[in-house]
């Protein structure tokens, strides 16, 4: 009971550094960038690819350090780290030292990454290690059948890693289109809700992603990503018809919502067990990494083609319908997919009965 509360006390430090690390580092970027004066189109560059780095860079960190709650961790942190790239450059610019602060704020973020890596190596010394000499027997031995049955299963797991990889990139893609094609009514949605926002805003919005990342965690099967796309869809929809741009502002924050929990469940799909024993395997890391690059090139063809001559005038009707069709294919997708695994268990229940124990 000891060394279990102990595991997740070190599960805790680990995720709410990491998430402290992400959070000082980018809103300390995006502050500098803003102030350089870079000018529009450079400074959105920038910001692109600062905003790419964090939906790579978070769901791979938070890979191990999450424990259980691996939802819930990498959601809070992308809202957190995405909040402070949109929130810290507006009060950071007021100031008359704002680029010192800035550069003090990186200085913090980066000591934040090098305590989490100092923890990453108490948790690895801490780890079990047997020295006796029955017990580097039998885990040779283990090893060894392990590694044969491992060789016979070889072109099987790439086979399905690459179809999890695409699908997932699929997913992310059409996600991020329905998050991008929202720069129609702000230019700004490439990299998140823009301006100032005050301080129950950001606390509602932190709260929210918890909250649904918590459920999420709690939730078996597809029935959350499954939701996510409905509500995307539906989002589009209602944006579609509406027509008005005073609904940019709420709309920015709730597909910044929806992005910060469709990630972390996209990953889900992966398969926890093979994945979390492989962690550190080019395979999981290409699986972990797909969802984020996925999803910012979404947005930014999403932006692109709803700024468009075409599609920013009486033609972006087109592109939200088909946003939103799109994302309720996915929906579907998804539960064929559940009722097909369904299906396939109860027939191995069938087939292979349990044997009751005596």
């Amino acid at each position: 009971m000891a060394a279990a509360s102990t595991d997740s006390a070190m599960h805790v430090r680990r995720a709410s550094t990491t998430g402290l690390a992400c959070a000082l580092l980018a809103g300390g970027a995006a502050t500098l960038v803003v102030l350089a004066g870079f000018g529009q189109p450079t400074s959105a560059l920038w910001l692109s690819a600062l905003t790419l780095a964090t939906m790579i860079g978070v769901p791979l960190l938070m890979a191990r350090p999450a424990g259980t709650h691996n939802a819930l961790a990498t959601a809070a942190t992308l809202i957190v780290t995405m909040t402070a790239m949109s929130a810290v450059p507006p009060y950071l610019r007021g100031l008359a030292h704002g680029t010192l602060v800035a550069t003090l704020v990186l200085m913090v973020g980066a000591g934040a990454c090098v305590y989490r890596l100092r923890l990453a190596a108490v948790g690895a010394d801490a780890e079990p290690h047997h020295g006796d000499a029955g017990g580097v027997t039998n885990a040779y031995r283990t090893t060894a059948s392990t590694s044969r049955i491992a060789s016979l299963n070889t072109d099987g797991a790439v086979n399905t890693g690459r179809q999890t990889t695409a699908r997932l990139a699929s997913l992310a893609l059409f996600a991020g289109l329905s998050s991008g094609s929202l720069a129609r009514f702000q230019l700004s949605a490439l990299c998140g809700a823009s301006g100032a926002q005050s301080f129950w805003q950001i606390a509602l919005t932190l709260t929210a992603v918890c909250a649904l990342a918590y459920l999420a965690d709690r939730s078996r099967g597809n029935a959350t990503l499954t939701a996510l796309y409905l509500a995307r869809a539906a989002l589009v929809g209602t944006l579609a018809l509406t027509d008005s741009p005073a609904l940019a502002p709420l709309a920015a924050r709730i597909f910044l919502v929806l992005d910060c929990l469709t990630i972390p469940a996209l990953l889900n799909l992966r398969g926890n067990a093979s994945n979390a024993a492989n962690a550190s395997s080019a395979p999981a890391i290409l699986s972990t990494t797909c969802p984020g690059i996925a999803h910012h090139v979404g947005m930014v063809l999403g932006a692109a083609l709803s700024t468009t001559s075409y599609f920013f005038g009486d033609g972006f009707v087109v592109l939200y319908a088909f946003s939103a069709v799109a994302n309720v294919i996915c929906a579907a997708s998804l539960v064929s997919d559940q009722r097909d695994r369904s299906t396939r268990h109860r027939h191995s229940t069938a087939y292979h009965p349990t044997t009751p124990s005596a």
